[in-house]
């Protein structure tokens, strides 16, 4: 009977056990630990996020960056190293680089197409001035509204520029007045043959030629202007030429009339067998022939591959919170002639 009792009471023990552990199963659990323990973990793994997300931000290239590269017109072929230069250097910083501007050498369209860049918002511009004065508002206006502005080739000195990045102008027309003195010793006739009158870089660079020349046996007569245009730039050459039968030098302030064709320069052809003298500026690759072809003494070039290459890398580096030292840098000048052609033709892209 005691064995009986025994084991229906251990039976009794058991069942209750289980439904003890039942009812526990049943109840909700204690949250009293658990959410502060949740609460570290929810605070925790936003903060390791956060800074993995820093890290890859600061290691990404940003993409949507525009430069715009405005020349002084698409229609004048002196800008397309800085063009190209402009463009490559866009795709090594991975940003956009936009290449436009007016059709023609137009400061009135220059100004229109900035104020186009501007409501576009670029982040950066850099600009081939047409006239310093002229462009001065628009891109003071650029500055203001956040958009680094620098200025290639031709400057725009009292705007709020960033910074002007090309040739010194003055100097260009001083080297080659002083070239041209050398090679007319006895002084005589030059006539000069500029672009658009009022174009800094231009008138930069008459400047210096007349400030060299003064006080010497060189004549300067009244300049004479191609538009910054080939066709209309022979047609003067050549009638200023047959008109002027002591003329004994040419200045060309840009290589305008050496992109046209051998068969377009007569005038300036009779005029080298006459012993006339040739000097100009640029050292593109169409211009090189006429060196090999004797119808000019020397050329001296600006480095447009430099201006378009650092003045994009520059900008950059200005939108990226690294502003320039400087804000003025030079590219210096190359020189060619008959003894050094066939080495500057190599180091050129043919067009």
């Amino acid at each position: 009977m005691k064995k009986v009792l025994l084991i229906v009471l251990a039976l009794m023990m058991t069942l209750m056990m289980f439904a003890a552990c039942a009812q526990q199963a049943d109840e909700p659990e204690t949250q009293a630990d658990e959410p502060e323990a949740a609460a570290d973990t929810i605070a925790d793994e936003p903060e390791e996020q956060a800074v993995d997300t820093a890290a890859d931000t600061e290691d990404e290239e940003p993409s949507d960056i525009v430069v715009a590269v405005v020349p002084k017109a698409l229609d004048n072929p002196i800008f397309i190293d800085a063009k190209v230069a402009a463009e490559a250097a866009g795709e090594d910083l991975g940003i956009t680089v936009l290449y436009t501007g007016s059709t023609n050498s137009d400061a009135a369209e220059q100004v229109n197409v900035i104020e186009g860049l501007i409501s576009k918002g670029v982040d950066a511009m850099l600009i081939s001035c047409n006239d310093a004065d002229a462009l001065k508002d628009v891109i003071d206006k650029a500055t203001d509204q956040g958009i680094h502005v620098a200025t290639f080739d031709s400057d725009s000195p009292d705007s709020k520029r960033l910074f002007y990045i090309g040739t010194n102008n003055y100097n260009a027309g001083k080297t080659a007045a002083e070239y041209m003195q050398e090679i007319l010793p006895d002084g005589g006739q030059v006539a000069l043959l500029t672009g658009v009158l009022g174009a800094p870089n231009l008138e930069e660079r008459i400047q210096g030629f007349k400030d060299t020349c003064e006080g010497t046996n060189i004549e300067i007569l009244p300049i004479q202007t191609g538009n910054d245009d080939v066709a209309t730039s022979v047609e003067v050459v050549n009638q200023f030429t047959l008109a002027n039968p002591d003329l004994d030098g040419w200045w060309f302030v840009g290589g305008w009339p050496f992109f046209a064709d051998e068969e377009a320069l007569v005038g300036l052809k009779q005029f080298r067998e006459n012993g006339g003298k040739v000097v100009s500026i640029d050292t593109f690759h169409p211009m090189l022939k006429y060196v090999e072809l004797d119808y000019v003494d020397q050329l001296i070039g600006s480095n447009y591959t430099a201006m378009g290459d650092q003045g994009v890398r520059m900008l950059y580096d200005a939108i990226m919170g690294n502003m320039p030292t400087t804000d003025n840098v030079d590219t210096g000048f190359e020189f060619c002639d008959i003894s050094n052609v066939e080495e500057v033709l190599a180091t050129k892209t043919p067009w």
